[in-house]
C-alpha cells in the first residue's frame, strides 16, 4: 500500500507544482500559497469531520516543533511554484527530487528527528548516486 501512496503522491506533486505555478502567475506567489493552503485546510477539515481519527491527549504529548510541518509546507509550495516558473516543470522537479533524496538519506543515516537510524551500505550509496546521475543525464541531454 505504501508504494501506491508514494506513486500517487509523486504524481500529485508534479500536478500540484504546475497548478500552483499557473495560479502564482495569475495572482502572485504569496497569494497563491495562501489560496493553496486555505483550500487544503477546507479539504482536510472536511475529511476530518467524517473520519474523526484524532487523539487530542496524544497531541499534548508530542513535542511542539512536530507541528511545524505546515510552516515547511508554505515554503515548499512557494519554492516549488517559483522553481517551476523559472526552470520549467521537469528541471524543477529534478532538482527538488535530488534535494529530497539527499535530505532523506541524511535523515535516515543520522537518525535525525527521532527517525530510527538506518545503516547504509555501498550498494545503497551507489543507488542514490545513480539516481542523481540519472536525473542529471535526463535533465542535460
Amino acid at each position: 500500500m505504501g508504494i501506491i501512496f508514494a506513486v500517487l503522491s509523486g504524481t500529485f506533486i508534479a500536478l500540484q507544482g504546475i497548478f500552483n505555478a499557473k495560479l502564482g502567475y495569475a495572482v502572485g506567489a504569496w497569494l497563491s500559497v495562501t489560496i493553496v493552503h486555505f483550500v487544503g485546510l477546507i479539504l482536510a477539515l472536511g475529511i476530518y469531520a467524517f473520519k474523526r481519527d484524532a487523539d487530542m491527549t496524544a497531541f499534548r504529548r508530542v513535542p511542539w516543533y512536530y507541528s511545524l510541518g505546515g510552516l515547511f509546507g508554505v515554503f515548499v509550495v512557494f519554492g516549488e511554484l517559483t522553481a517551476i516558473q523559472q526552470l520549467g516543470v521537469t528541471w524543477a522537479i529534478c532538482v527538488l527530487l535530488v534535494a529530497q533524496l539527499i535530505g532523506a538519506f541524511l535523515i535516515d543515516l543520522n537518525g535525525w528527528f527521532g527517525v530510527k537510524k538506518k545503516p547504509v551500505n555501498q550498494g545503497q550509496i551507489m543507488g542514490l548516486a545513480l539516481m542523481v546521475v540519472g536525473i542529471g543525464i535526463y535533465t542535460f541531454t
